[in-house]
């Protein structure tokens, strides 16, 4: 169930796209949006001189009245797409942002961001530290289309993994609301065939609450898991995909390329992930 959306809100064109998403949210389950302003304070100066510390006081000044400004600025905008909602400031170095955002998500049950790109405007170290320390999913935007009537054809990424699972339980208002659920599995070169009891487990839990689905067995092929999905994605127009996110170390996804890593970077459609 999602009663309650949080959003992180940063002054740059980005939010445009976040806030999108969060009036489409709001509209399809009637949820409440909680607007996240982390206002970025001057770090201080090592030097100890009456002159440097007096700069860095004005400056700190200057930041929280900015940021109160901003603040405001952000209520009304809110205001303007939510029935119910809130602003949240807190003033903050940059270092702590990661950290500050996974703590409050979790009074929350989304938090939407964008997904990540080479000329990102999120902020990676944000979008991990909610994914593995906040315990809700995350919603990351891929483009300005609406969606406040349902979602057209949901795609689940699906390989029996933990995260996997609990990416489709996080998931399942999102399916519930959508016209067509498929369920892909990519059968991995020089591995077994899934025996047909795997092949079903999903859609007959995903009939337990009341979402019908199909199986989608796709061949790894010359492509690797990544490219595969990614082409399941766009010949069966699929406008979501779930996924359970980093199942290998960050490290390892970075060095080697894996499927969340790339999936975070290359989506073409919005991301329900969760670890």
């Amino acid at each position: 169930m999602i009663r309650v959306i949080m959003v992180r809100l940063d002054g740059t064109p980005g939010d445009k796209f976040r806030l999108g998403a969060c009036e489409s949210l709001a509209k399809l389950f009637d949820a409440h949006v909680v607007g996240l302003f982390l206002n970025i304070l001057p770090e201080p100066t090592l030097e100890d001189t009456g002159t440097t510390v007096e700069f860095w006081t004005r400056a700190l000044d200057e930041a929280r009245e900015r940021g109160k400004m901003m603040q405001a600025e952000f209520t009304n905008r809110l205001r303007d797409m939510a029935r119910s909602f809130e602003c949240r400031r807190f003033d903050v170095y940059a270092h702590e942002q990661a950290r500050i955002t996974a703590r409050e998500c979790r009074t929350a049950d989304v938090f939407v961001g964008l997904r990540l790109t080479d000329e990102t405007l999120e902020r990676r170290d944000v979008v991990e530290e909610v994914l593995f320390q906040s315990g809700r999913h995350l919603f990351l935007v891929a483009d300005r289309k609406p969606f406040e009537h349902g979602f057209e054809h949901a795609v689940i990424a699906w390989n029996r993994s933990r995260e996997a699972a609990r990416a489709v339980t996080e998931a399942l208002p999102y399916l519930l609301v959508s016209r067509q659920v498929t369920v892909v599995m990519i059968q991995q070169r020089g591995t077994p065939e899934f025996p047909p009891e795997q092949e079903e487990e999903l859609v007959g839990y995903l009939d337990h609450h009341g979402i019908r689905a199909s199986i989608n067995i796709m061949n790894e092929g010359r492509f690797d898991t990544t490219s595969t999905l990614l082409q399941v994605v766009r010949e069966q127009n699929a406008d979501l995909v779930v996924l359970g996110g980093y199942g290998h170390s960050r490290l390892r996804e970075w060095l080697l390329g894996g499927v969340t890593y790339k999936f975070l970077r290359q989506s073409p459609v919005p991301l329900v992930i969760a670890h």
